[in-house]
């Protein structure tokens, strides 16, 4: 009889105890699906692909699952807006699916102006359609200045975010990246910042590109963000203003910036670069004449013309590296800026999705992101830098 009852009493307990612990993993579950996952990220920070892979051209996910890592990390009623490129990655895609049924807002921009884009992104377009809630949107670009003009953008805006050292607001998330595994074989950068002011541009100019996705583009209106009280400058392109070409080369009034030229250096590390914008590589060798140290890393996929003046530099001291794009690939698109600038001493990183072309300046929805004094990024791209230039490359 007693063994009986405490055998009654231990299945009683057991069951119990299953239905606490069932409960108790419902309610967790419950609650993460509503806050979201947290994020070990560092804000401000930078993230690149790694070298020992995509310097034999395989794939370094880093940067994609980072991104993933975020969106996990977006609690119920935040905001995501998107803006992108070339999007086929699956995890992406699956990420941004939890978020919205977890009940994120999404706020989702594609390319599809050009035949590459339309057929890489159709997929991916049909898909997030399948999935997004009441309140979230779909804005799918097709960029009309002239007919190879793109939204070539690569950013994420994050309204909040859990990471592992707490809440952080108005996240910015800039990437050379396209959300593609094919991009993470090449050379890739994102930087992460947390910042009101920046935050409210890039949404500005979201919200500009989206009032004219399907037509209108001509008509954008260039827009620079300048917060001076923390060192950062956001160019939003194309640089235009009342239907047409607007101002002067971003890249050469950078350049022109720059004071005390024998204690400068300047580090490029540049995906495409053509003819049309042979002046900032002619900007470039003329500031080598006069003093400033100037190291270069590119791939044999840009223009010849170019090409011409690096080689031309590097009988002049120049470090240049040109690397076969069928072995190592750079998507990368920044400057490192070390000296005075602006009659100031500085370390400038200038990143973002702005190649060295023309469609980039005066036709194309880009940025170009400015930092200054942001030590520990810029740092860290240099010690980036340093490996980058051991990678093999061709004369």
């Amino acid at each position: 009889m007693i063994k009986s009852k405490i055998r009654h009493f231990n299945s009683v307990g057991l069951i119990l105890l299953l239905l606490f612990t069932a409960c108790k993993k419902s309610t967790n579950n419950g609650t993460e699906a509503q806050t979201g996952a947290s994020v070990s990220v560092d804000i401000p920070g930078v993230y690149f692909t790694d070298l020992t892979k995509v310097g034999i051209a395989q794939a370094s996910p880093v940067i994609m699952n980072k991104l993933i890592e975020m969106i996990n990390a977006t609690p119920k009623s935040a905001d995501i807006y998107l803006s992108i490129f070339g999007f086929d990655h699956a995890g992406v895609i699956d990420a941004l699916k939890a978020a919205s049924d977890r009940g994120v807002i999404l706020h989702i921009m594609i390319d599809s102006s050009i035949d590459d884009t339309k057929t890489q992104n159709v997929l991916t377009i049909s898909r997030i359609r399948s999935f997004l809630k009441s309140g979230s949107e779909l804005s799918v670009v097709t960029n009309d200045v002239n007919t190879s003009s793109i939204n070539h953008n690569k950013f994420v805006l994050f309204s909040e975010l859990n990471t592992n050292k707490g809440k952080a607001t108005n996240v910015v998330f800039q990437t050379s990246h396209n959300f593609t595994v094919d991009d993470s074989k090449k050379i890739q950068d994102a930087v992460t910042l947390s910042n009101d002011g920046l935050y409210a541009a890039y949404l500005t100019f979201w919200k500009d590109i989206n009032a004219k996705a399907m037509a209108g583009m001509k008509n954008f209106d260039y827009r620079e963000y300048n917060g001076t009280s923390d060192g950062i400058i956001g160019f939003f392109f194309p640089k235009r203003k009342g239907g047409v070409s607007y101002g002067n080369d971003t890249m050469i009034e950078i350049l022109d910036n720059i004071t005390d030229l024998p204690n400068a250096t300047i580090q490029v590390g540049m995906s495409d670069w053509v003819v049309s914008r042979i002046n900032v590589a002619n900007k470039l060798s003329e500031l080598l004449s006069k003093g400033a140290k100037v190291e270069v890393v590119v791939k044999n996929k840009i223009d010849a013309e170019v090409q011409t003046v690096l080689r031309d530099m590097k009988t002049r001291g120049a470090t240049i590296k040109i690397y076969n794009i069928s072995q190592t690939n750079i998507h990368s698109k920044f400057m490192l800026i070390n000296g005075k600038y602006k009659g100031e001493q500085c370390k400038i990183v200038a990143t973002g999705s702005h190649n060295y072309t023309t469609n980039a300046l005066r036709n194309n929805n880009e940025v170009l992101l400015l930092l200054k004094n942001y030590d520990s990024i810029f740092n860290t791209y240099q010690a980036y830098y340093s490996a980058m230039k051991k990678l093999p490359g061709i004369n």
